[in-house]
């Protein structure tokens, strides 16, 4: 079901809400945005439209690149955070009362951290053990992180 309700947003079939974020507009369903975000769900339920054109709504208060990993998640269940956009995102998500998000948002900046900090005690420890060495699969999900690729 969602696979196919992407493929009509991404082809613009059936939308019935152009979201507007820093000038770049998004086509969605209003059932879709109100099934995931109480700030939809309360913004839709409660202005009513007696026509049949689609609603324009403008979100002055979120980024292009926050929103649109907020609706791709709507749309596919997979939620794709970075170190460049986690921030974004979860202030998006906080401001669309999408609490889900932002308690993954927080765990992944939590995780970031906490490599982070093992990382820097690794690095600490090795001065005084000559060859030691730090996991491999820690390094590479330090690089992932810092490279700003997303990780599960």
């Amino acid at each position: 079901l969602l696979r196919e309700l992407n493929e009509q947003r991404q082809n613009g079939v059936l939308c019935d809400v152009c979201v507007v974020v820093e000038g770049k507009v998004f086509k969605a369903h209003k059932n879709v945005l109100l099934g995931s975000s109480r700030y939809f769900k309360t913004l839709y339920c409660q202005v009513q439209k007696t026509s049949e054109q689609a609603t324009v709504t403008h979100l002055d208060i979120v980024t292009a690149q926050g929103f649109k990993a907020i609706i791709d998640f709507m749309y596919s269940a997979h939620l794709a955070l970075t170190s460049r956009n986690v921030i974004e995102v979860m202030s998006a998500a906080s401001f669309l009362q999408m609490t889900d998000i932002v308690q993954a948002c927080h765990d992944f900046i939590k995780a970031a951290l906490d490599i982070s900090i093992k990382s820097d005690a690794s690095d600490e420890l090795a001065e005084f053990e000559i060859g030691a060495s730090s996991s491999s699969s820690t390094e590479a999900l330090i690089s992932a992180v810092m490279a700003g690729r997303s990780i599960s």
